[in-house]
This record gives structure tokens, C-alpha cells and sequence, in this order.
């Protein structure tokens, strides 16, 4: 099959380059139209647009929060500002499978020890005037996804200076205070934003505080090209939830019932009837920095730019039984850098695109401060620096073609080249189940792939978009799920199983769509497509195997899906929209998930969804917004024995070990319906603008769950106000 998909991008290569020696000498410029939030399809891909300012949640929000509502996406919170993996899924594909970008350059991370692929929380959104989302891996520009992308798009300087200042509260004691300015001075612009989050949160032990200050600096490069230098910081304490249940005798009734999540590397066993307690928390400093070249040679507009990402994290454990620190740690999670080089060529009826990329990343080692003395029967584990763990290169060629003025082509092609090199003890044999001895090797993974890409779109009449893609699309396995193949459960080294796994190979899939966008009214849009994508070799993770999880390719998982999107103006200064979405999942060929006699379905995920709200806005800042959400109910496989397994009472998403000797049950998420509000009201004075705002967050106070055994904030009013002059 991958031999087929190989000859089959060879082919259009040879195509591509016919047709771009086939160009036309009339001029031409694709068009682009801004539609409420939407962004008109073309052939390539389509792309949504989510304004920050009219989305996001008062006082503290994050960007899972300003998706929330976007039609295919699924989000998955624990508290506010409580770091979790798996909090954004484009039908149904998570950040380990979809390219998170700010300004078109990766963000996403290593996600090793205990770190995150990407920290929402760590991202402040005040630095960002939208967030736009392309659904699938369709275009050639971007690789190792197949979910799509998610790249948040700063606010530019303004052309004289403008400050902003902006503080609110709101239930659970939490608290923001925020500060932006901006400006431009002849060739120089510059955008300088700093600020402080605090919540309680509504788990127990679920604080957090963040300090984030941000820089960008801007050159006019003559009259076609531009500089810009940026740096963001954030520090900040994020408190790890505490498991809370009436029939401990520790139960604290300030808080609901829930399951805890200590939000650390692998490798800390606590004795037996002891877990994290409260006080647990980490603390994280993160940095990126930027440097983008924009400029036009020519024919060719260029953009290259260089980045690079640090981030430092200090664990402090807390035993619940003794309510005294046992551990303290230092990492290093996250040492990556990479470049981006982007090229356009717009040549008679074509715009032709080129470029490359390159990824490199890296980590330090985990070292243990304190250790309580005569706590741990085994001590937690360290690592060592692996500052070349990984090391990416891509390249692609596209062309969108305006064959008419009714008819577009895109065809497109995509190199890719994925090395990784590891130091591993590889387990050697089993003895009752556990390891019975393990030898140091040096692991290797070099794959390289060709995709080709290509989409059709049609206008029988101006108003009407019909399209059509089909692509390749590969993700190799991230830096975790490459070290844990090999460090983790090897079944074909174990007696009690004839399981033998297949080389670890990159996830392959084909990805149809198809759709049309209607333009109902002049400023209404209607978006109706349906996908499937086909994903060969899907990496499976499963934990609670010897030593602590099992990593490998199952057969198939197919994603299918249905979106109707309705968005734009209804009249006058009223804006509303809706989408409803419908989605399904069937994987095959997995032999080591003791759920699969339950179902053949990815957990967690919502069958169908449903989104609508309604917007008034004016010109002087005025804003009220309604907006409903309901989600259908969902399944989780989950261990209930205390005894027979260390992950009993813990929700299993990804799975559970065919070994258990705890039956496997699926545990229900009933579905939910939100409902929020939020107005702000425009205050002139001594010539200034003031605004104030009040919010209500899920108005009926409904009992709910995005992740099992983690209920869901309740009822939240919210003040705030805001300067700008």
C-alpha cells in the first residue's frame, strides 16, 4: 500500500511540473474573501477564522476556549487553566496529529516527561487577534499532520500608539490583569503585551497563576518586504488535582467529587495506599522567540523565519497520606528549534508555491532535588539530556490553477524526512508478568515519505462553491511514543501471548472531502461537507503494561464525518450562527486493547454536536452575545478494582491491558447542553475609551463532563473593565 501511494506522488509530480511549464502570460490574482469568521474554500483547503475578542471567555480564556464553537472540533478542559494533553481534536485528530502554529511557524513541542505537545495554558490570548483552522492534511505546505492546522495569528501595530488595559473577576477567585501597547514610528513598529492570571479553579488543589510578558518588533524593509522579532515569556505555578471522594476520609467538601491527575513525567511509584496530595504543584518557564523575514524578489514573495523553544519545569510532590513534600524535580521538557521558508509565485493564471521546513527536537534530563528519605521503595526515576532526539526536513511544490474563471485546480506534492536516534533499556524477557531484565541499546527511526495532494473546486454560479480533495497525508511517531515503543511492553518477548508487534512505522492515511459553500444571502454563508479519512498503521498507546504502557500500529482507523456550517449577518447590526456536526470512528486490527469486545470506536468522542449563537454589535464597542452548545453523550472504557490493577478507578481513553484481571466496562458521559452570555458596554471619557463587561458562563449551572470523572466549572459571573486610548 505505501509502495502504491509512493509511485502514485512520483506521478504527480511529473504532473505538477507540466503544468507550471504550461502557464499562461495574462495576469491573474486568486481571490480571497473574509466572510464573519470564514474564509471563502478554495481548491486547496478551506480555512476558518475565529476572531480572539468576540469568542473568547471573560476575565480568563484560553484558546481551546475560543474553538470551542467551531464546527468538527472537540474540546476537552479539566479546570481553569489546569494543563491537560488531548484538549483540541479536529475530527477527532489531537494535537500529536495536527500542526499548531503562531504566525505560520510550529509550536508544537516534544511532549516528554510530563510535558505537553502544546500548553494551552501557557498561551495568553491577548496576544493574538484570531486563530484560523484548516481541517485536514489537503495542502502541501504543511507536514507530519493529519488533522490539520491550528496557527494563531498576531495583532499587528497600530499606525499611531494605542494602550490597552484591561482587569476582571470572576467565581472561583479568579482574577486577570492585562496590559497591551502599540504603535508605528516611520519604519519601526512594535507590540508589547504583559499579564497576570490567577484562578482557585474548581477541583480541589486545582490553582494556578501565570505571568506572561510579549514582545514583537517590526521593520519596513523598503516598500515590499518586512522584519519582525518577537519573544514570549511565560512563567507561571500550575497546582495538580487531587483526587476527591466522600468515602475518604479525607474528602474535602468545598470541591465535587472527582479523579486526580498528578501532571508529571513517568517513573514516580508511590507506596502502596498513597498518591499526590495537596500543595502538589509544578512550576514552568517557557520562552520562544522568533525571528520572520517577509519580502518580495522579484515575482516571488518570500516569508523565512527561524524559531526557537525553551521550557523549564521544577516539580514539588506532596504526599496525601503524610501531607509532606517527598519529591522535588527539575526538567527540562522542551529544547526545539526550527526554520520555515515559504515562496509564492503568482505566474499568469497559476500561483505557484514552494519551500521547505526543518524541525529539531530536543530535551534535557530530569533530575531529582529531594527525595524524602525512607518514602519511596523505589527511587523516581531521572533521565539524561537528549538534545538531538529528533531531527525533521520537508520540502513541497503547489500550484493553484484558475483553469476558468468557474474552474480551480490545486495539485500539490510533499517531501518528507523523519529521523529519530534514542538511548533505550529495552526490556528482555518476562517473569510473571513483569520485566525480568533489560539491555541498553541505541534505537534508530528513519522513514522519508511523498504525498501528493489535490482538489478541485467548481462555480456553476457565483454564489456556489462545489469542492473535492484527496490526499496523502503522514505523522511519524512523536518523540514519547518513539522512545516507549522500545522502553515499554514488548509482547513478543512474553510467554503469555503470541502478540508480535510490526516494525514502529509512521501513521499513512488517505483523506477524501467533499463540500460546497453557499452564499445564501450577501452576507450569510452556508458550508456543507462530508470527509472521510482512512489512517493505515494508527499509533496506539495503552497503558498500565510492564513497564508502564505498550506503543504500536493497529491495522486501520477510519474518521467519517458530516459538517453544516451557517454563519453571518441577519440583519442590520445582528450577527448569528450554527453548526451541527456528525462524526464517527472504526479502527481494526487491534490486538492488545482489552476494550475492543466493547466497541471499535475511539472513546470520548461525541457522536453528534450542535453549536448556534446570536451577536449585536455597533461600531463604538458595543457587544452582546448568546451562544448554545449541546454535545451528545459518550463512552470510555474504565478498571474499577482497587486491587487487581495499579490503574483501577482511573478512566482509560486509550485503552487497557488485555492482562487486567478487572473486567473492562465503558463509562457513560451523558450529553450536555451550555449555555453562555456576555456583554460589553462602550464608557467615554476625558478621551479615553472605557468598556465594562459582564459575563455569565453556563447559565443554568449544568452538571456536565468534557473529561470522565472531572465535572465541569459550574455557574461563573464575571466583571470586567477595560481601557484604550
Amino acid at each position: 500500500m505505501k509502495a502504491l501511494k509512493m509511485r502514485a506522488g512520483v506521478m504527480l509530480s511529473i504532473l505538477l511540473v507540466s503544468v507550471c511549464a504550461l502557464a499562461e502570460d495574462s495576469a491573474y490574482e486568486l481571490d480571497e474573501i473574509i466572510v464573519t469568521g470564514k474564509r471563502a474554500p478554495t481548491a486547496e483547503v478551506s480555512k476558518q477564522e475565529v476572531p480572539v475578542k468576540e469568542t473568547q471567555k471573560p476575565v480568563v480564556s484560553t484558546i481551546p476556549d475560543i474553538l470551542d464553537e467551531a464546527a468538527g472540533l472537540d474540546i476537552q478542559r479539566r479546570s481553569i487553566l489546569t494543563p491537560k494533553s488531548s484538549q483540541v481534536r479536529i475530527r477527532g485528530l489531537d494535537e500529536q496529529r495536527t500542526q499548531v502554529m503562531i504566525n505560520g511557524r510550529p509550536l508544537n513541542g516534544t511532549g516528554v516527561m510530563g510535558g505537553f505537545f502544546v500548553d494551552w495554558s501557557a498561551l495568553s490570548t491577548g496576544n493574538f487577534e484570531s486563530v484560523e483552522i484548516g481541517k485536514g492534511g489537503f495542502s502541501a505546505k504543511y507536514g507530519n499532520t493529519l488533522g490539520g492546522t491550528i496557527n494563531m495569528r498576531p495583532a499587528p501595530p497600530k499606525d499611531t500608539f494605542h494602550a490597552e488595559i484591561y482587569t476582571g473577576y470572576k467565581r472561583y477567585n479568579t482574577f486577570a490583569f492585562t496590559g497591551t501597547a502599540s504603535g508605528k514610528t516611520g519604519p519601526f513598529g512594535s507590540v508589547f503585551s504583559a499579564g497576570y492570571h490567577r484562578t482557585d479553579g474548581h477541583l480541589r488543589n486545582s490553582e494556578a497563576e501565570r505571568y506572561t510578558i510579549n514582545g514583537r518588533l517590526y521593520y519596513d524593509w523598503g516598500n515590499d518586504g518586512q522584519l519582525q522579532f518577537s519573544i514570549r515569556h511565560t512563567q507561571g505555578d500550575y497546582s495538580m488535582p487531587v483526587e476527591n471522594r466522600e468515602a475518604d476520609t479525607d474528602f474535602d467538601s468545598n470541591f465535587p467529587e472527582h479523579a486526580g491527575t498528578y501532571l508529571t513525567g513517568p517513573g514516580i511509584q508511590f507506596p502502596s495506599g498513597d498518591r499526590h496530595g495537596d500543595g502538589s504543584y509544578f512550576n514552568k518557564i517557557r520562552t520562544e522567540i522568533d525571528l520572520m523575514s517577509v519580502k518580495q524578489m522579484g515575482a516571488v514573495d518570500s516569508t523565512i523565519t527561524l524559531y526557537l523553544n525553551n521550557e523549564d519545569r521544577t516539580d514539588y510532590i506532596y504526599s496525601n497520606e503524610l501531607g509532606e513534600k517527598v519529591l522535588e524535580r527539575e526538567a527540562a521538557p522542551d529544547r526545539s528549534w526550527g526554520w520555515v521558508a515559504k515562496f509564492c509565485w503568482p505566474l499568469s493564471r497559476h500561483l505557484i508555491g514552494f519551500g521547505a521546513d526543518g524541525n529539531y527536537q530536543g530535551f534535557g534530563g530530569a533530575d531529582n532535588t529531594f527525595v524524602r528519605q525512607d518514602y519511596f521503595t523505589k527511587l523516581p526515576l531521572e533521565g539524561a539530556d537528549e538534545w538531538n532526539a529528533s531531527r525533521f526536513h520537508g520540502a513541497y511544490i503547489d500550484d493553484e490553477w484558475a483553469v476558468t474563471d468557474f474552474l480551480n485546480l490545486y495539485m500539490g506534492v510533499r517531501f518528507d524526512d523523519y529521523y529519530g536516534n534514542r538511548e533505550v533499556d529495552v526490556v528482555t524477557g518476562y517473569t510473571n508478568g513483569k520485566p525480568a531484565g533489560y539491555d541498553r541499546q541505541t534505537v534508530q527511526f528513519n522513514e522519508s515519505v511523498l504525498m501528493p495532494k489535490a482538489g478541485i473546486m467548481y462555480r456553476p454560479m457565483p454564489d456556489l462553491n462545489l469542492y473535492a480533495r484527496a490526499a496523502r497525508a503522514t505523522r511519524y511517531p512523536d518523540n514519547p511514543a518513539f522512545y516507549w515503543y522500545y522502553a515499554g511492553y514488548r509482547p513478543e518477548v512474553d510467554e503469555r501471548t503470541d502478540v508480535v508487534r510490526n516494525e514502529l512505522s509512521y501513521e499513512d492515511a488517505m483523506e477524501y472531502e467533499i463540500g460546497s459553500q453557499w452564499q445564501a444571502l450577501p452576507d450569510m454563508t452556508v458550508k456543507l461537507s462530508a470527509y472521510h479519512y482512512q489512517v493505515d498503521d494508527y499509533i496506539r498507546w495503552i497503558f498500565g503494561y510492564a513497564p508502564s504502557r505498550v506503543i504500536y500500529n493497529i491495522d486501520r482507523v477510519d474518521f467519517k464525518g458530516i459538517e453544516l456550517d451557517i454563519d453571518g449577518k441577519i440583519f442590520n447590526k445582528i450577527y448569528g450562527f450554527a453548526n451541527f456536526t456528525w462524526q464517527d470512528t472504526k479502527k481494526t486490527g487491534d490486538v492488545l486493547d482489552a476494550s475492543n469486545n466493547l466497541t471499535d470506536s475511539l472513546s470520548e468522542l461525541p457522536e453528534k454536536k450542535f453549536n448556534c449563537g446570536i451577536l449585536y454589535k455597533q461600531t463604538d464597542g458595543l457587544l452582546v452575545r448568546l451562544s448554545f452548545k449541546w454535545v451528545d453523550e459518550r463512552e470510555v472504557p474504565f478498571l474499577d478494582d482497587s486491587i487487581t490493577n495499579p490503574l483501577t478507578g482511573d478512566a482509560n481513553p486509550d485503552g487497557t491491558s488485555v492482562f487486567s484481571q478487572t473486567p473492562t466496562e465503558l463509562k457513560k458521559l451523558d450529553d450536555f447542553i451550555t449555555v453562555n452570555c456576555l456583554v460589553r458596554y462602550p464608557v467615554w471619557k476625558n478621551g479615553f475609551d472605557g468598556f465594562l463587561t459582564l459575563g455569565i458562563e453556563n447559565i443554568f449551572d449544568t452538571d456536565y463532563e468534557e473529561e470522565y470523572d472531572f465535572p465541569a466549572p459550574g455557574r461563573c459571573f464575571s466583571i470586567g473593565g477595560e481601557v484604550a486610548f
